[in-house]
């Protein structure tokens, strides 16, 4: 990359910096945060971030190219720069912190305009033709009784009607910021964003150690169990399935995975006590 032709950047350090399942990332100067897409194409959601910032959210935004993209080209990766915001992310145990800025992201009243939520799994229906792959086929009639549920939960869910609401759909842990005060400074990484029940981002109390605690700080009281059960176990197997079918990270197979859809019925029975 060069920082300084395509950004008016000169840097003196470019430091590795942990980055997500789809990106590489870098510090340039402990004042710029440099991310590098893995996968080819335009990235989505940066000019929806300047939307959301204006609507009071802690959303830090794109710094425009030297032509005024938001974004340049490396090696056919896309790849844009952000200020660069001191602070940690999110960990299991900042779980009241994340509910209060979930809270405040389902509460924005001004909804940009956004797809709106599906309940289509095509890496699911996917990952159904791969029960054969060597990381799961010891296991796969546990896969396809959990693509099986899934598909069943859909149907219920499909014609339901429940509350929409802007929806992150990968909130907390490496998206999430948090200062030295143990506040949000920024929410990373809104390229899922779209209009949709409330329930799928709701899931990710499920992650912490709290999670009737996390609803109760959350303020839910009427969510849609079938909602919820949808988005636990499609993430679990959407999870499963871009390890499998892009042969990486074998562990998580199990921690995002696995794991997930073992405790599921636990999950839920918290989950019911504050649903509609």
């Amino acid at each position: 990359m060069d920082l300084e032709r395509d950004f008016g950047l000169s840097v003196r350090a470019l430091v590795p910096h942990v980055g997500g399942f789809e990106s590489d990332c870098w510090v340039a100067d402990d004042a710029w945060f440099v991310k590098v897409w893995k996968r080819a194409g335009v990235p989505d959601g940066l000019g929806l971030l300047e939307e959301l910032r204006g609507l009071g959210l802690p959303v830090v935004t794109a710094r425009p190219t030297v032509d005024g993209q938001l974004f340049a080209m490396v090696d056919d990766r896309p790849y844009a720069v952000f200020p660069y915001i001191q602070g940690r992310t999110a960990t299991r145990n900042d779980w009241r912190v994340t509910a209060r800025a979930l809270k405040q992201v389902h509460e924005v009243t001004d909804r940009p305009d956004l797809p709106r939520a599906t309940l289509d799994e095509p890496d699911v229906e996917q990952l159904a033709q791969r029960l054969d792959h060597p990381w799961i086929v010891d296991r796969r009639d546990e896969v396809a009784a959990a693509i099986d549920r899934l598909y069943g939960v859909i149907e219920r869910a499909r014609d339901k009607p429940v509350r929409e609401v802007l929806c992150h759909r990968d909130f907390g842990g490496l998206n999430l910021i948090v200062d030295d005060a143990g506040e949000v400074a920024a929410i990373l990484d809104w390229e899922q964003a779209v209009i949709g029940p409330r329930e799928h981002d709701v899931w990710i109390a499920a992650e912490g150690p709290e999670l009737g605690p996390f609803l109760a700080e959350y303020g839910a009281h009427d969510l849609d169990l079938d909602h919820l059960e949808y988005a636990l176990l499609s993430r679990a197997l959407r999870d499963m399935a871009a390890r499998v079918l892009g042969g990486v990270d074998r562990p998580g197979v199990d921690t995002w995975g696995f794991d997930r859809i073992a405790r599921l019925d636990t999950d839920l029975a918290v989950f019911r006590e504050y649903c509609n």
